[in-house]
């Protein structure tokens, strides 16, 4: 008899909000615009055929390479198609390209937030702080600041530290109280953090359900968790449920021992 997936839950949508914020090319008459060189990409991705948009993005590169912001928008298009097709790799690519390239472009902000989401949505929680801080000190346009102090809480609470989430929504509220993330940030109020070691992330069931019955033959109390990410899922593979930290990372050097690579993961209640 087939196992299922224990939990089925969407990662959380402000993670989104920069990687997906090519739909604001979508939903701005100027962009749908037949005179848009940019427009039969962007149709498409609305369509949800990201190779097709991707490919669309690269004729317009080509065809005019003098145009910087054209490029730029193209690239950020890009790399949120990439996201969705779950290549991350080559969606950092896209993203860093805007970052290096084209600072005085419209997209570089989301390009340099995209940036840190993707290494959030691979739960390199690690590396995605250090993308935020280093974007924070660049000093921001509000707008971008608001939205920086909400990646800051959430992924401080991630990494299990409840003192620090809690000093960024605070300031979010102090100097943002009317933002839309300052609204949303009410569901990380009060929320109590557990523990899990993650040994791996799957697209295809089949393969994360023999993976979860080799590690229950050796004694492991594993379990999988069907994800939503960015729309598509996404099995996940986790052993263990514990109220600190040291306690996963024991399992951790366990497993380490055993051969295999694992990470610890903070949820919370919502996960």
């Amino acid at each position: 008899m087939r196992r299922q997936p224990r939990v089925l839950v969407s990662l959380p949508q402000g993670v989104f909000v920069s990687l997906l914020a090519a739909g604001m090319f979508l939903v701005c008459g100027r962009c749908l615009a037949a005179e848009d060189p940019l427009g039969k990409a962007e149709a498409l991705y609305l369509q949800k055929l990201y190779v097709q948009a991707i490919e669309a993005c690269q004729e317009v590169i080509q065809e005019r390479p003098g145009d910087a912001e054209l490029s730029a928008r193209a690239n950020y298009l890009t790399g949120a198609c990439y996201v969705n097709l779950f290549d991350f790799l080559t969606a950092k690519k896209n993203f860093q390209t805007i970052v290096d390239q084209y600072k005085n472009s419209a997209h570089y902000e989301d390009a340099y937030l995209g940036l840190a989401d993707v290494e959030f949505l691979q739960e390199n929680f690690d590396e995605a702080l250090k993308v935020y801080q280093a974007f924070l000190e660049q000093g921001p346009s509000p707008k971008r600041r608001a939205t920086l102090y909400f990646r800051l809480a959430e992924v401080y609470l991630k990494k299990g530290d409840v003192a620090a989430s809690r000093q960024y929504l605070a300031k979010l509220r102090q100097e943002f109280p009317d933002s839309f993330e300052a609204r949303d940030a009410g569901r990380m109020n009060g929320e109590k953090v557990w523990y899990t070691v993650q040994v791996g992330a799957f697209t295809d069931f089949k393969n994360a359900e023999a993976f979860v019955e080799e590690l229950k033959a050796k004694g492991y109390d594993v379990y999988s968790v069907l994800c939503l990410l960015a729309g598509k899922k996404l099995c996940r593979v986790r052993i263990g449920k514990f109220a600190g930290r040291r306690e996963a990372e024991a399992l951790q050097e366990k497993l380490t021992l055993d051969g295999y690579y694992s990470k610890v993961v903070a949820l919370t209640a919502r996960e």
